[in-house]
């Protein structure tokens, strides 16, 4: 098991579960006020904020075991959130169309969870974006 998460995407990949219980929480919670596309686009600043954080802690811990450097943390979230614009193009992109379209099943129960099942194929996008900025950018070794 320790194999396994010595693979820093495994690593990335649970801190994006986390990540997406961070926008589904922050999502429901500001579609209580909002409508569900403007909640969609701050809960997505508020994980992607939050995936900084953890792939920094966690992920990609091995890379700067100095994680008490302020001025490169705050240069790694910069980057990490230009990143995130990046990938947040087609995340967004993917809600967008999604929910231009009436769910396939007609059921209220389904309706109602449409917006939150309509993240999930954009976060598998960005997923896989977010983890290539991070891996060979945000993260990367310094260089000497």
């Amino acid at each position: 098991m320790r194999h396994i998460f010595k693979h820093t995407f495994v690593r990335f990949a649970i801190v994006g579960g986390i990540g997406f219980l961070v926008d589904l929480s922050s999502m429901l919670l500001l579609a209580i006020w909002l409508p569900p596309a403007v909640a969609r686009g701050i809960a997505f600043w508020i994980a992607a904020s939050s995936n900084w954080w953890w792939n920094r802690s966690i992920t990609f811990s091995d890379v700067n075991p100095d994680n008490t450097n302020k001025k490169a943390a705050a240069l790694q979230l910069t980057q990490f959130l230009g990143g995130s614009v990046v990938a947040f193009v087609p995340n967004w992109g993917c809600y967008l169309i999604l929910m231009s379209q009436p769910p396939a099943l007609h059921n209220p129960t389904f309706s109602l969870l449409w917006p939150y099942l309509a993240m999930i194929p954009g976060i598998l996008v960005g997923l896989f974006l977010n983890y290539a900025f991070s891996r060979f950018w945000v993260f990367s070794p310094a260089k000497h």
